[in-house]
């Protein structure tokens, strides 16, 4: 079986790189580290000059018809990079969702808007009681005419600072089962009523809690049916699931594998050491478990096959192995593991350090570990639902 992605992936890989070596320095990848918001306005409007925002996008709707392999290869160059790209992350999703599941006005009004790099998303899910059990989301919308008023709290909304729109999923009645009134609204960052606050996680990233008091969104911002948003917000987050984070492990092993050949002060190379050996091995497998469920997300996408459960298994594994790589490797390596990128004795450029703070968070984002497991158990062995 060959697993590569073909020949117009390979193209892609090598237009991408000639894009990161014109417009994206190391000065640039320091700065998108140490910002950690994961949105950079003038990197991102350049990749929108460049028709990479709307690569995947159907041409009817201005993108440039690209394939998932293609966009898969995007993301993973862009990613391998340093490039700030959560914000392109988001808005791949969203623009996708809204195209699909959106209304004329969406598809008219939002979708171009986003491609031309003019504007751009936070996933406004999580709250302070409801992180991944998306469900028991408790921020209201009330009906007020043709508008709603939205009031409650959000968490972890990543990039709301620097969005014009939160793709947000409230709760517009509590009748029936919890997920039976949910529904999706486009909220607006700069009117009356939102505030922003950071949020700085020990992985270096920015995040962000949202308040919102009576935050007046006109109807027409509303995405699905009113109390139907389930729907909605299950197919922006299997988008999301399928992703996984193969790309930052085959990183990690590129720059193990690199500082593991480097002869020390006594002339001794930490690959000499059987037990640095036998953990190269395993996080290479682990790595390469996760490319491959991930290309299989992608190649069901590509097929327009119903991925059931396949994201959540991808963003599982490879969330939890990553998780567990990074862990042991700061076993061995010991304390100077823990130095960062710009401190003297830095392993491995400081990416022992890097994955450490931030593959716990791994586990989190996108839906929990645990939740993922149960939706492949339901969807795909078919078990009896576990909560």
């Amino acid at each position: 079986m060959d697993f590569r992605l073909g020949e117009k992936a390979e193209e892609v890989k090598q237009e991408i790189r000639t894009f990161l070596a014109e417009n994206f320095s190391e000065e640039d990848r320091k700065e998108a580290a140490e910002d950690g918001g994961g949105h950079n306005w003038e990197l991102y409007r350049k990749l929108a000059a460049a028709g990479w925002v709307s690569a995947g996008w159907p041409k009817e709707y201005g993108g440039g018809g690209r394939d998932p392999y293609e966009i898969l290869t995007l993301y993973w160059e862009l990613c391998k990079a340093g490039f700030p790209w959560i914000g392109l992350l988001n808005n791949g999703f969203i623009g996708h969702t809204l195209m699909v599941m959106g209304t004329d006005y969406h598809r008219e009004h939002f979708v171009p808007k986003i491609a031309s790099g003019e504007i751009a998303f936070a996933l406004g899910y999580s709250e302070p009681g409801s992180g991944s059990d998306v469900a028991g989301a408790r921020v209201t919308a009330t009906q007020d005419g043709d508008d709603w008023l939205i009031n409650g709290e959000k968490m972890w909304t990543t990039t709301a600072h620097t969005a014009q729109y939160i793709f947000m999923l409230t709760r517009t009645s509590t009748q029936d089962r919890p997920h039976r009134g949910l529904s999706i609204f486009l909220v607006p960052t700069d009117v009356e009523g939102v505030e922003i606050n950071a949020i700085h996680t020990m992985g270096g990233e920015r995040s962000n809690g949202v308040s919102l008091t009576d935050v007046r969104v006109p109807d027409a911002n509303r995405v699905g049916e009113v109390d139907k948003g389930w729907s909605v917000v299950r197919f922006a987050l299997g988008l999301e699931q399928a992703m996984g984070y193969a790309d930052l492990q085959e990183r990690f092993i590129q720059q193990a594998g690199a500082w593991s050949l480097e002869a020390g002060p006594d002339g001794q190379r930490p690959f000499d050491d059987a037990r640095i050996k036998e953990q190269l091995g395993q996080t290479a497998v682990h790595a390469e478990v996760s490319r491959l469920l991930r290309h299989r997300s992608t190649w069901l996408a590509a097929e327009g096959k119903d991925l059931g459960g396949k994201g959540a298994m991808t963003k599982s594994f490879s969330g939890t192995s990553y998780l567990d790589d990074a862990q042991s490797w700061m076993d061995l390596v010991g304390p100077a593991g823990l130095l960062k990128e710009d401190e003297d004795g830095a392993l491995a450029g400081g990416n022992f350090d890097e994955a450490f703070r931030q593959t716990p968070v791994n586990t989190i984002y996108g839906g929990t570990v645990e939740i993922l497991r149960s939706l492949v158990a339901e969807v795909d062995l078919g078990l009896p639902k576990s909560r």
